[in-house]
């Protein structure tokens, strides 16, 4: 098993990211992931999040360390992902 890289950002990671900064000798393997961290409201007929809740609010969800600690679609999975998150798998 190789090194998982994670970034907390709101951007995804680029293909070819790994392969231009990251010694090959740690196999790393990227996964991006979209996770929604703010309440959604709605404002006049409109449903909306706090944009500074969006950027900031990863620490106050176990989603977040669960996903670091254990990924996603494998036997490790943690609950709170099977019980909260839909998987949807793309690639290019």
């Amino acid at each position: 098993m190789g090194l998982r890289l994670w970034m907390r950002t709101s951007y995804a990671i680029p293909q070819g990211f790994v392969d231009k900064y990251v010694d090959s000798r740690l196999c790393a393997d990227t996964t991006n992931i979209n996770i929604n961290v703010a309440k959604i409201v709605n404002a006049f007929g409109v449903d909306v999040a706090n944009p500074l809740e969006a950027h900031v609010a990863y620490k106050n969800d176990a989603r977040i360390i669960a996903l670091m600690a254990n990924g996603v679609g494998n036997e490790n999975t943690s609950p709170v992902i099977k019980e909260r998150c839909q998987t949807l798998v793309t690639s290019d």
